[in-house]
């Protein structure tokens, strides 16, 4: 089979983007586009191994985590090695499934179409149909991440409220633990770090809760506005104070049933 290195390239691109949107979506982790995008990029040269001859199991195997770390660093960004590890280790997994069921496709059909060489998959199909599965695996993954937008349970999410008038915004935890409402109205409450609003900020609600590991009275007001991943919450919601770190990676832990 002739490679042709754009085709190589190109297929390569699209497969590390479907395999960085998975582990992005399993982890629920928080990252842009055009990391994902960037990544993938670097990710496709790892794949001109194909040109190399008689790669030993064992290197290939050292070079594959490698493609995969260099990918997850770029792609993720994480802020910690536990997160990191877990990065490289849902991603690596994936790859593997994946180019499982290349093989197993291969080896069924016998298709001539397809090729995998040094553990890298190489499609022999024109442009304008690698344009096309390009096109509809977009729309797939899109289709899936809308369909799937509202499954924030236990999920690390952006967060922006205003209140009186000032706009703050942090990283904040969908918490299926966290059922924290105003004890007068019964709205839902979001926790947040002591510290995220401004030092003037008059409150008017005491908050019981019980989160945290712990329990007790907040000092809490009603927000003007809320947004979380970008999508407005059209109802009545509180801001509690914690008076103290509530975790590394997020500073507020949002009531699980604002975003039914």
């Amino acid at each position: 089979m002739i490679v042709y290195i754009d085709v190589l390239l190109f297929t390569n691109i699209i497969i590390n983007y479907c395999i960085l949107s998975l582990t992005k979506k399993y982890l629920h982790i928080k990252t842009t586009e055009f990391k994902i995008i960037t990544s993938s990029l670097v990710g496709s040269t790892f794949s001109l191994v194909v040109f190399i001859q008689s790669v030993p199991d064992s290197l290939s195997l050292v070079f594959k985590l490698v493609c995969v770390s260099t990918m997850c660093f770029i792609a993720f960004s994480a802020r910690d090695i536990k997160t990191y590890i877990k990065c490289v280790s849902a991603t690596f997994a994936f790859t593997v499934i994946f180019s499982g069921g290349i093989l197993l496709i291969h080896n069924y059909t016998r298709t001539e179409n397809i090729a995998v060489i040094n553990d890298t998959v190489y499609f022999q199909i024109d442009s304008i149909k690698l344009i096309l599965i390009s096109l509809g695996t977009y729309i797939l993954i899109s289709v899936v991440q809308r369909i799937t937008k509202n499954d924030l349970h236990n999920t690390v999410v952006s967060l922006k409220f205003t209140v009186n008038e000032t706009e703050y915004s942090c990283i904040g935890k969908v918490d299926t633990g966290c059922s924290v409402t105003e004890p007068f109205s019964g709205a839902p409450v979001i926790i947040v770090e002591t510290g995220l609003l401004k030092s003037d900020v008059v409150t008017n609600r005491l908050i019981p809760y019980k989160a945290l590991g712990t329990e007790g009275i907040l000092n809490g007001i009603k927000a003007d506005k809320i947004f979380i991943d970008k999508r407005a919450i059209n109802k009545d919601v509180y801001i509690a104070i914690f008076q103290g770190v509530i975790d590394s990676q997020f500073k507020a832990i949002i009531n699980h049933n604002i975003v039914r």
